[in-house]
This record gives C-alpha cells, structure tokens and sequence, in this order.
C-alpha cells in the first residue's frame, strides 16, 4: 500500500482576503483538554462523545471565533481516524463563520482540510480544485510554507488519480518554495517528490523505457534527505521519509539501504506509539523477510504483528495488504486454513471499505453540493445587497452628469422666450442649436447607462466566440472607420455556454476602451486569441496601448472609477461587464500586456459545439 502524504497539521476577487487577520488565540482550557482527550483515545465512539461535548460547551460560549476553530479542530481529529466525511461536514460549518470573522488564515486552514478529507475519501477532482485555491489563497497571504504544503497535497492527488508527471511538477515546485536549510517539512516534501519519481520509474520501466526510469530513480534517491539527518522524534514526517526512502531503495537494489531505513522506521512507530504507523513497521519488514531465504516464520511473525496492530484501525487501506502477506506465509508453510481465513479476512475488509468509502464519497458530494447551493444563493444575495449599495453611487453619478445640461437647457429656454418676444431671430436660432447639442449629450449618458443590462437567469447556449468577436466588430464599424485601427480577430472555433447577446456588448465595450487608449497613437492594434481548458475558455484582447499603471489596476473593476476625461464616461463598462459575465460562470481579468499595451480576458464556461 503506498504511503499517505498528508500533513499532520490540522469568487469574488476577495479585496479583504490581503490583508488577512492574524491567527486567533488558542482555545479555552476545557475545550482543549476534551479535544485532547478525543484525539488519544482509540475508541472512535468515545472519541465521538468527547468531541460533541466540546463542539456543545463551544456553541454556548459568547466568543464567536471559539466554535469554528473548535469545528477545525475536531475535524483534523476525525480524519485522523478515518472518518472523512465528519470531518468534511464539521469544515463546511466552520469555514464560512471564518470568513465571516474575516479570519481569512483559519478559513484557508479549514479549506485545505476540506481537499485532504477528499483525498482520504477517494474524491481527487474536488481535492484538487479545493487545493488549488488554498495553494493560490496562501500565495497571495505571503505564506510560501503554507502554500507549499497544499502543492505538496495537490501532488497526492494528482497521483492517487495516476497523473504522475503533474504530482512530480507539485511536488517539485513546493519542495522549491521553501528554504534550502534541511527542515522536517522539507524532508517530508522531498519525501514526496521522491515517491512520485518512483512510481513514475515503475510506469516506465514497465512501457519498456529503462533509461529515463533509472534518470528518475536516482532523481528519486537525490532528493530524499540523508537518514542521519532525519530527526526521529519530528514522528510521523520521520516515519514517512523512512518508507519512501525504503521503497526507493528496493526499487534501486539496495537491500544494505532498505534494511537501515526499515530499522529507522520500526523505531520512530514505537516511539509514536500509534497503531497505523506500527503495523506499516511490521508489514514492511515482513515484506523485506519474504525475500530473504529461510526466514518464512519471522515473515509470518511480522505480518501477524502487522495485523494485529492494523485491525485496531479497520478502516486502515494497509491492513488487507498485510492480511494478504499472511495468507501468503501461511500457505508456504503449508497452514492451508490459516491461509485461508486470513485471506478472506483481506477480501471482507477490502469489500467493507469499498462500500465505505463509496458511501463516504457520495454523502462528501452531497454536502458539498448543498453547500454550493447555499453559497450561491448567498452569493446572490449579496449581489443584490451590493447593487442597491450601488443605487446611492448611481443616483449622484447620474444627478451629476445630467443636473449640469438639465440646467443649461432651463437657462436657455427662458432666454429663447425673451429673444422671441423682441423678435431676436437670430439669437433664437442660436439658443435653439445649443438645446439640441445638449439635448444630444443627454441622450449619450442615457445610452451609457443602458449598455448593459445584467439580465437575471437569462437563458445559456454553446456560442461560438469567433462570432462574438465578429458581431461586437460589426456594432463598432462606424466607430472604427473614423479610427483606424489594425484587427487581428480570433482563428479559432471556440464554443462557451452564454448569452450571446450579453458577450458581444461586453467585447464591444472592451474594444471601445482599447480605442479611447490608442486615441493618440499613430498605430494602433488590437489582437484577439483564444484557449481552452478542461472546463472554461479564455478569451483574450491584446493592444498597443499606454497599458495599466499600476495604481490604477487594483480599481479597474470599481463602479464609477474612470480614467477617461470627465464627461467622457461613467466608470460603469468594466464593472457591469464583470458583473455580466459573473452571473454566467466567468470572469472578466485585466493585465499589463508583455512588451506594452494591456490585456483583458473574458472566462466563460466551455461547451461543445451543438
């Protein structure tokens, strides 16, 4: 059974996210001796008594930061004992009460918890997507040691899913995030990366290619730290080095090598002291017995040892490997009905944990659907939140912009009476004219505001973007024969699920704003490009623009931020855009281009040509 490599520690754009709140205080003294006492015992019923008990004197405390780092907790501990889907359904209670708290740290802790209970459970898909945003949440906390052990999970579950060359990328970018100075989590992680090389060697070496297994064999062995300076009592992290470092070395043919780190090993599990640990000692060593010759009853003594100490955990996925071994051993020694009912002890547990951790997965999908459910109506209702928050803005934006000509109009009209009444002709004509361009004016502010309409639950089909680029061109053609500008449209057949309608006035708008920066440029070009993902695509406008200054890019998105002349717009485009293309599943980012020029990327969800 391979080994587990999981820490022991326990979409909106987030502005609150960075700064975060530092971590809170510990916990109160009788939540952390329950919590303590739930976390020794090996009795999951009384170790389940012990944690509602504590989770029942947090939810009566008037601290509101105490219950969800209490829920944290108590979930590490029940992964611990293999019960994935408690721990996953105490984490969906705990991490929006963080986020809430603006506890940004502890709610990221809770989501990393969330991906390790998906791995346990087999779920690597919504693992690595719950990992993936803990590494990127890390990552702009400034947490490089924090972001490196989610890579390092994100590894795990890429090759528990068989991508191996993506768990040796993970595993070799979060060893390169930390400081070279040896460290336990820096052995842990070379640990892990070495794994990944050796079962990549094995996949080679079985398609036939030695060569390139035996370059990562020793990649393997050269990233693993030396034994001597593995600290034994830094526990489970010396444990887990010590096995990778003897399957390596079995796999390279250096039995001198495996029967040090095996003895390491057996000595770190006695000083834990814990069954898991210990019973991988045992079926280790009796799995190095096996290939020794004359050595059949100390293979049978170990995997009898490993047995035992694995069935005190029966959801342990090593103990039908061990039971197995036994069965093995005992049929050499010519014990037919021992063989046979270890054997099929090893078929019982595997089928029970087959249908356990089926189950598992299908109650971790349901939570997890019904948590999505929840944040999205929430999310929905912040937005609406957020738009009558925006009416105020709005109303004086508008009173703005229309008071000013409303005004002029009043003034002029009085006086055309006056000039009429002396018989002024002239000057009438003339008051009249300046009327209608104000007239005119008014109605550009009310076209700015209608624009564009975020039109609730409107209905999404497969679009072709090639088409949306060409009819927001289309829309724009007068603007651009005054404005000549080269166009390099989109090649490719790309297909998201949209509102057609809605994508082309937002690539309009973006294309519009491309030509406002180049307005006093000799050469001006804009250049369309496309790529698609697993599941969205990304739309991409290039031009040869000023680009973004850097003060500027962190309120691009606000509503009513402009940086075009006043009376020139409204600050609304980029905002209502992103709210568009939100409400359909995607994004709309901006970026400073390489070389000069900025870049804005529409995301939209993939779909399949109809």
């Amino acid at each position: 059974m391979p080994p587990v490599l999981y820490p022991h520690a326990a979409t909106e754009d987030r502005p609150s996210l960075w700064p975060h709140r530092p971590a809170a205080d510990g916990l109160p003294d009788h939540l952390v001796v329950l919590l303590s006492r739930a976390e020794a015992t090996s009795d999951p019923e009384a170790a389940g008594r012990l944690l509602d008990e504590a989770l029942s004197s947090a939810r009566q405390l008037p601290d509101d930061s105490v219950l969800p780092r209490c829920l944290h907790r108590a979930a590490a501990i029940l992964l611990k004992g293999h019960d994935a889907r408690g721990a996953y359904a105490m984490c969906l209670e705990a991490q929006p009460m963080l986020e809430r708290l603006d506890d940004r740290w502890g709610a990221t802790q809770v989501l990393k918890l969330r991906g390790r209970c998906c791995l346990v459970a087999g779920e690597h898909e919504l693992a690595e997507t719950l990992l993936s945003e803990a590494t990127d949440r890390f990552e702009r906390m400034g947490l490089a040691v924090e972001a490196a052990r989610c890579e390092s999970l994100l590894s795990s579950a890429f090759r528990s899913e068989g991508n191996l060359l993506a768990a040796v990328h993970f595993a070799g970018h979060a060893r390169a995030r930390l400081d070279p100075t040896p460290t336990h989590l820096l052995h842990r992680l070379g640990a892990g990366e070495a794994y990944s090389r050796l079962l990549l060697a094995r996949r080679l070496k079985s398609l036939g290619e030695g060569a390139a297994a035996d370059t990562h064999l020793d990649e393997a062995a050269a990233v693993l730290p030396p034994l001597d300076e593995v600290d034994d009592t830094s526990g489970g992290q010396a444990a887990l080095v010590f096995d990778i470092a003897a399957l390596v070395a079995v796999e390279r043919g250096r039995e001198a090598d495996r029967r040090a780190a095996l003895a390491r090993l057996l000595r770190v599990a006695r000083l834990l002291g814990e069954a898991d640990w210990l019973g991988l000692a045992w079926l280790r060593l009796a799995e190095l017995r096996r290939t020794q010759p004359g050595r059949l009853a100390a293979t049978t003594a170990d995997a009898r040892r490993a047995v035992r100490h694995l069935e005190a955990t029966p959801r342990s996925p090593r103990l039908p490997t061990a039971q197995r071994l036994l069965a093995d051993a005992l049929e050499r020694q010519a014990d037919s009905r021992g063989a046979y009912e270890a054997f099929v002890s090893a078929l019982r547990h595997e089928a029970d944990q087959e249908r356990a951790t089926l189950a598992e997965r299908l109650e971790m999908l349901a939570l997890h659907g019904r948590a999505e459910q929840d944040l999205r109506e929430t999310e929905q209702t912040l937005a609406y939140a957020q738009r009558f928050s925006n009416v105020g803005y709005l109303v004086a934006s508008v009173n703005h912009e229309l008071n000013q000509p409303l005004a002029s109009i009043r003034l002029l009209a009085e006086t055309t009476i006056e000039l009429a009444a002396h018989g002024h002709a002239d000057e009438v004509q003339q008051s009249l004219r300046s009327m209608r361009e104000l007239g005119r004016r008014l109605d550009v502010v009310a076209s700015k505001l209608a624009a564009f309409p975020v039109r609730e639950n409107a209905p999404l089909r497969a679009v072709p973007l090639r088409r949306v680029v060409h009819e927001a061109l289309e829309l724009l053609q007068a603007r651009l024969a005054q404005t000549p500008c080269e166009v390099r449209s989109l090649r490719d057949d790309l297909y998201v699920q949209a509102d057609e309608a809605q994508v082309v006035h937002v690539v309009a708008n973006l294309v519009n704003n491309a030509l406002d920066a180049m307005a006093g440029q000799d050469t001006r070009r804009i250049d369309f490009s496309g790529t698609a993902g697993a599941r969205q695509v990304t739309l991409t406008l290039r031009d040869n623009g000023p680009g973004i200054p850097e003060g500027v890019r962190d309120r691009l998105f606000h509503p009513f931020f402009s940086t075009k002349a006043a009376g020139q717009g409204l600050g609304l485009g980029l905002a209502l855009s992103r709210d568009a293309l939100r409400a359909m599943g995607g994004d709309l980012t901006a970026r400073h281009s390489a070389g000069s020029g900025a870049a804005f990327e529409v995301t939209l969800p993939r779909a399949s040509p109809p």
